[in-house]
């Protein structure tokens, strides 16, 4: 005999109180597997219920494994996977994840808890701290026409598995791109990607083993570190100096034991955006060169150059095939579209792909052709004015409002192009910490500047980005960050 009590009047449903009482009566060995259980009919009579709300809950038995039905037969209990005895506590999974990853990988998860965290919207929060690309500026009318028209003339042909290359039209507009800035690359010298990230790893996964040895700037930008650690090599840190990564320090480096790559951001450098100049670029190439190093230049912000004179990414200079570049679109037009590429010498792009193709298959092929259509139409070199005029604006409020507001004492980068600056503060007004704390009482969000570093540093630091706030916005932070800082800094003379 089945004994279940329902309420109609209680909040579940009877079809829900019906196969909830059946498990319980199983987990607690009242109903052993292989019991009988009444056909559908004869149980909804007993309950009082109609038949269909006793099928619900025999279907819903089934789905969670607490049912067997075959066709002609009864219906019988079973248990799902290997339940506890009666009366016995449940035990712990027999998979200690924590224990089966590798240690890199259990430092990750930790490293998830030390990344910088996104500030929230507080009333009036200045936040200094997003590198996202404003979506207020967004060309969203002319993207959804680039889908629709790929979408129309296309069709189906690009919601397959897609060329794992990237979409070729998109790889012939990058290729075209490049020129104007004076990189010669084919379409078969480009591998389109997730973003630069994507595509930083990809460089990793492929070109470095454990214990290999690869040279950074230091700072540099901070989601490198974390990949630097996942591929378990060592870090070299080469300091950075007002014209770019110390030279001199990278030939020590060198001379000690080879890198087996180099990784720079010598364009807007994230986190201080310093572009360095042609001496110093060609300096770097030759010196890889020497030492037969491949050179991976990160030109994410490449294009959003708003004073004086364009300086050449380094891979303009290189006939050696040294330099592998990594760029992006999802600084540009929005970060969640997710398409960077990677331009090198077409031996190295197959060794990349052959990565690439085994662990993604093929990228987002319609988001690649609404993207080619959206350049082959002109509409990225329109969309890139209007950035231009919208940031350079920004930018010299923040340059401006730091002359103005700055006590003495601090110093900062007075970065042509990009999104960022690096501001370093003396010592003696207080650690990073101490500081950050301070700036956000005062309502401004920054990012610390150890995030930058894979090893301490004594001087406090941190990076401001202009990407998300107007200019009215950023003279006000600019006053707030002033007040800050000056009261930190006389504060401690006091004390």
């Amino acid at each position: 005999m089945l004994l279940l009590t329902l309420d109609p009047t209680s909040a579940p449903p009877l079809y829900e109180q019906i196969y909830r009482g059946i498990i319980r009566l199983v987990d607690d060995g009242t109903l052993l597997p292989g019991f009988h259980l009444p056909a559908t009919r004869r149980l909804a009579a007993t309950l009082g219920v109609n038949r269909t709300t006793v099928f619900r809950a025999y279907q819903e038995l089934w789905a969670r494994g607490y049912l067997e039905s075959r066709p002609g037969s009864y219906s019988t209990v079973r248990r799902p996977g290997q339940l506890p005895a009666r009366g016995t506590v449940p035990q712990p999974a027999q998979v200690r994840w924590n224990e089966l990853a590798p240690p890199r990988n259990r430092e990750l998860v930790g490293a998830l808890k030390d990344l910088p965290s996104r500030p929230g919207k507080g009333d009036g929060l200045i936040d200094f701290s997003s590198l996202m690309a404003d979506r207020d500026l967004c060309p969203a009318d002319d993207l959804r026409r680039a889908v629709k028209h790929v979408l129309v003339s296309q069709g189906k042909d690009l919601l397959g598995y897609g060329d794992p290359q990237g979409y070729r039209p998109l790889r012939e507009a990058i290729a075209q791109r490049l020129r104007t800035h004076g990189v010669t690359a084919s379409a078969d010298e480009i591998l389109v990607t997730g973003g630069s990230q994507q595509a930083l790893d990809l460089v990793l996964r492929t070109f470095t083993r454990p214990g290999d040895r690869v040279a950074v700037e230091a700072p540099t930008y901070s989601m490198a570190h974390p990949l630097l650690r996942l591929h378990d090599v060592e870090v070299a840190e080469v300091p950075m100096r007002p014209d770019g990564l110390d030279l001199d320090v990278l030939t020590a480096v060198c001379a000690e034991r080879r890198p087996v790559l180099v990784y720079t951001i010598p364009t807007f450098h994230n986190p201080t955006g310093t572009t360095t100049s042609q001496t110093h670029r060609e300096h770097l190439l030759a010196l890889c060169r020497q030492h037969r190093i491949p050179l991976v230049e990160d030109g994410f912000d490449e294009e959003l150059k708003y004073f004086g004179k364009a300086v050449l990414p380094i891979k303009s200079m290189d006939r050696e095939g040294l330099v592998i570049y990594l760029g992006t679109f999802s600084k540009v037009v929005f970060s969640g579209l997710r398409v960077g590429w990677v331009a090198a010498p077409a031996a190295c792009v197959q060794h990349l792909l052959a990565i690439y193709r085994f662990s993604n298959l093929s990228g987002n092929t319609l988001g690649q052709a609404a993207m080619a259509r959206f350049i082959d139409e002109g509409l990225y070199e329109v969309h890139l004015r209007r950035l231009h005029r919208a940031y350079r604006g920004r930018m010299q409020a923040m340059l401006k409002g730091m002359a103005a507001h700055m006590p003495p004492g601090v110093e900062w980068t007075r970065p042509a192009g990009g999104y960022t600056l690096w501001v370093q503060i003396p010592p003696a007004a207080g650690t990073e910490a101490e500081l950050e704390a301070r700036l956000r009482h005062h309502g401004v969000a920054v990012v610390a500047g150890n995030h930058f570093f894979c090893s301490p540093q004594p001087m406090p630091a941190f990076r401001l980005s202009i990407a998300n706030l107007k200019e009215p916005q950023i003279a006000e932070g600019c006053l707030r960050l002033g007040r800050a800082l000056a009261e930190a800094m006389e504060g401690r003379h006091a004390a």
